[in-house]
């Protein structure tokens, strides 16, 4: 039995049974479920003041194990110089002609580069970025695939553009002493190399159980993992037909209903999220009236005193990564071996400026070892 699928799921029947009464053909319908995910939405629901230890997080900084150090990136004088060149938009020709030559003794001392010089690996210890905290016992009611107790910590390793993104993933065994995230002293972030733009800002998270549908016309040629999925479930069925079920995912698209998020866009989704506005939550007439920060657009879509209609959360478990190409857990599979429908994407979150969505992606038998060495990052793209 797959549990990361909602058809595993009871406390998700109702919302499976409504998603797939949408298509009239139960073949079309029965070949979907293999791939609507028994997902977990999170949402802000109070800005962090770090009373709590381990609590479930957005931005700001982790709470650490006693013993544990700040995760940091190890960079040379060279790769950074490359970093700053790539960024920048300037040649090494250019840097070395208007540069002085012993600038790198001056950008060490320079407050606005101030990194740890660590002398035995000749290289700067530049602080990763931190993404978000996980309280894996709050969350245990939600789904029955992730740690029962302790906690997950997602930091993202980018300090340089065009790198590719390299996720870590560390888990806190309950037990373990913590320390706050206010003991951490401030780390230095350069705007140019290693900005963290979205989460100076730290937020409680709040789950709910949800289901995620992958977009269809990813099932395709481009995605041999996914349609080799589409027709395991097909296989019953004689040849002929299941080509008209295969063809019938191009445009099943015009069988779905609207959602009541489609009406939102981008920014409003995110300040909802932003304001503690948790689906299934009544909306109070003082929520409903603060027009501080709501547009009267968004205003009209809110009915005061009735719970609030789902949308998605600013981050998100076991999801589905989107690719106008080939599905992020293709890229993954090719940097880490094994098969792509193997992959999963664990962590999903709203990031940086432009609000794209980052994906840490994992092997479902590690995930189901306890082991989070092995993670890819990607955005949707």
């Amino acid at each position: 039995m797959d549990m990361l699928l909602a058809e595993n799921s009871p406390i998700r029947q109702q919302l499976l049974e409504q998603k797939l009464a949408q298509f009239k053909d139960p073949h079309l319908a029965h070949t979907l479920s293999a791939f609507i995910r028994s997902s977990v939405d999170l949402y802000p629901c109070a800005i962090e003041d770090y009373t709590q230890l381990g609590n479930s997080r957005l931005g700001g900084l982790p709470d650490l194990p006693v013993g544990m150090d700040y995760p940091v990136t190890l960079v040379g004088r060279e790769e950074m110089l490359d970093g700053y060149v790539e960024s920048f938009g300037h040649t090494r020709e250019f840097i070395n002609e208007h540069w002085r030559e012993d600038w790198q003794d001056d950008w060490e001392t320079d407050e606005a580069h101030l990194w740890d010089w660590d002398e035995a690996a000749q290289a700067f210890r530049v602080p990763m970025q931190f993404i978000a905290q996980l309280n894996c016992s709050d969350l245990k009611a939600f789904q029955s695939y992730l740690p029962r107790e302790g906690r997950l910590l997602f930091f993202l390793e980018r300090w340089r553009f065009s790198e590719m993104l390299r996720g870590h993933v560390y888990y806190v065994a309950e037990d373990q002493q913590l320390n706050s995230g206010e003991a951490i002293a401030e780390l230095k972030f350069d705007d140019a190399v290693c900005a963290n733009y979205e989460y100076e800002a730290a937020y409680q998270l709040q789950g709910i159980a949800s289901i995620k549908m992958i977009a269809p016309d990813m099932i395709n040629s481009d995605n041999p993992h996914l349609v080799k999925l589409a027709k395991a479930r097909l296989q019953a069925l004689p040849e002929p037909q299941q080509a008209m079920v295969l063809e019938a995912l191009a445009v099943v698209d015009d069988e779905l209903a609207p959602e009541w998020q489609d009406q939102l866009k981008g920014y409003e989704l995110i300040q909802l999220n932003e304001h503690g506005f948790i689906p299934g939550q009544i909306l109070t007439q003082s929520q409903w009236a603060n027009t501080e920060w709501q547009p009267s657009s968004l205003q009209s879509l809110l009915v005061p005193e009735q719970p609030l209609p789902y949308y998605n959360g600013i981050a998100s478990i076991n999801g589905h990564g989107d690719s106008r190409y080939k599905a992020p857990e293709l890229h993954a599979a090719a940097e880490l071996g094994g098969n792509a429908e193997d992959y999963l994407v664990l962590f999903k979150v709203v990031y940086s400026e432009h609000s794209m969505q980052l994906n840490f992606i994992i092997h479902r038998d590690d995930l189901a070892l306890g082991k989070f060495d092995r993670i890819y990052c990607i955005y949707d793209y």
